[in-house]
């Protein structure tokens, strides 16, 4: 990739495109996360080609154009859809006499609520996917009502209002993904029976529910031997569907899962490891900071700290 590209952050966003940071939103460096959705009546405006350290969701409609300039490819917009662009594809858009409903929001927001398999189903998620949903009035009206409920709360002072937009967000990446692949059976292209299959037994043993239960499927090859078949096509399939290697999706569904335990359950450290697969606390130690930069029990206080807060 080219390292000149630059990535947008948030601060940068904001700086660019002038718009405030209200009462109706959340902090930036909110530890539950920043989410913000408007919508825009525009001319003719061209965004700057670059990545973003956020997730963005744009509705497009009108009688106008548009391209999407996405990584290395030109996509024509010419009739209502939805973009789900990857934060780590470099890409701009420019449209003309369209109107715009978009959302961004980052990580934390949004972090927990859906499962990998969900989210390997997105092109907001999985950069291997193309990130362009074509729509029909009837969808465009059903998406458009989404955006507007998310707005309505976002302005409003309903104390949980943030769970309500959690979960219509959710139902929005859920129908980009329902009528993505719609129109890949239409048109012939399905996802791998494999892919299907390793992902079926990957979320078939979460939630854990039990300290005293192991996790027993926690390498590829575990996978590939009740799959019946040989672990590198296994890994060939998955890298070739989702852009991510078989090995990083297990590993990222558990530090998933050991997030969530850490904040919901009463189990100790070593309980939690131990439920994961790990034999002892300190390779749980060793795993989590590598993937989270923290221990778990730092997770867990810094976690205790933000409810309390809420």
């Amino acid at each position: 990739m080219d390292k000149k590209i630059p990535t947008e952050s948030l601060s940068d966003y904001y700086a660019r495109t002038g718009f405030a940071i209200t009462k109706d939103h959340l902090p930036i460096t909110s530890e539950s996360g920043h989410f913000n959705v408007r919508m825009a009546n525009i001319c003719c405006r061209k965004t700057p080609f670059n990545r973003r350290d956020y997730l963005k969701i744009c509705i497009c409609s009108g009688k106008g154009n548009g391209t999407l300039v996405y990584d290395d490819r030109e996509i024509q917009l010419s009739q209502p859809c939805i973009i789900f662009t990857h934060p780590s594809v470099p890409a701009s858009i420019e449209i003309t006499k369209m109107s715009r409903y978009s959302c961004i929001f980052n990580k934390q927001f949004i972090e927990g609520q859906m499962s990998p398999d969900v989210q390997y189903a997105s092109p907001l998620f999985n950069a291997t996917l193309f990130p362009v949903v074509m729509l029909t009035e009837e969808e465009l009206d059903r998406l458009n009502g989404y955006f507007a409920e998310m707005k309505r709360l976002q302005e409003s002072d309903y104390p949980f209002k943030w769970d309500m937009v959690r979960n219509i967000l959710q139902l929005a990446i859920h129908e980009g993904i329902r009528l993505q692949q719609q129109q890949a059976v239409q048109s012939g292209v399905v996802r791998d029976r494999l892919v299907n299959s390793f992902f079926s037994l990957l979320n078939q043993q979460f939630p854990v529910d039990s300290p005293e239960n192991s996790l027993k499927l926690l390498t590829p090859a575990h996978f590939a031997d009740l799959l019946h078949v040989h672990v590198n096509h296994l890994n060939s399939v998955i890298k070739k569907s989702t852009g991510k290697s078989t090995r990083v999706i297990i590993h990222e569904r558990l530090v998933s899962e050991a997030k969530a335990l850490l904040r919901n359950t009463s189990w100790n450290v070593a309980e939690i490891g131990y439920a994961l697969g790990f034999e002892y606390p300190s390779h749980f130690n060793k795993y989590f900071k590598q993937f989270t930069a923290v221990t778990p029990m730092e997770f867990r206080q810094n976690n205790m700290a933000v409810s309390m807060a809420l």
